[in-house]
């Protein structure tokens, strides 16, 4: 169940990217083969504050990703984090299709076209699981937390985007919210 909302989720990511052939038939990204990244594009570009701006969004935004699918297996926080990220995603959206085909652009150049959410998260060796990045922090605690986090400033991509923002590597939790530990290799929550 979890995989399915986890491709689910990325494929609403992709947005218009992806669905202007609504009769397209979508392949698992497993049986798809993988797009080959440019030559001296793979993982971040610390050198391009633009395109490093947009993964660093994009890392947020597969974690967030990441983290909702994995609630979905715990009934408790499943309904609400649907609906959190259901509301997140519709103010995000544009901003998230706009990150993506920059992106896409800058890994796959004359290949964007075909480039899917994995194939991102590949190229900037981003994990597919948030078990790793919760440390210490359960992942009850977690989606407890997860719809009063999602509406923080720290997920409005479409601001940090506007304005140039790095995402925050830690946020001050209100009280009572829970963030996963940093982990190397996964976007910090």
């Amino acid at each position: 169940m979890r995989r399915l909302f986890a491709c689910v989720l990325c494929a609403a990511l992709l947005g218009s990217a992806q669905a202007e052939d609504a009769s397209q038939t979508i392949t698992p990204a497993e049986a798809q083969p993988a797009l080959k990244v440019m030559p001296g594009h793979l993982g971040y570009a610390v050198d391009q504050p633009e395109i490093l701006i947009r993964q660093r969004l994009f890392g947020l935004a597969h974690g967030l990703s990441l983290l909702a699918a994995a609630c979905l297996d715990l009934p408790a926080y499943s309904q609400p984090i649907q609906d959190a990220y259901a509301a997140w995603h519709v103010k995000q959206r544009a901003t998230i299709e706009t990150i993506v085909r920059d992106l896409a652009q800058y890994y796959f150049g004359p290949h964007a076209d075909a480039a899917q959410w994995p194939d991102l998260s590949r190229a900037l060796n981003l994990k597919d699981s948030i078990e790793p990045a919760l440390g210490e922090v359960t992942l009850h605690a977690a989606c407890a937390s997860l719809p009063a986090a999602i509406v923080r400033p720290r997920y409005e991509l479409d601001r940090m985007l506007v304005e140039g923002i790095d995402p925050p590597l830690k946020e001050t939790a209100p009280p009572g919210a829970v963030s996963p530990a940093p982990t190397p290799g996964l976007p910090r929550e």
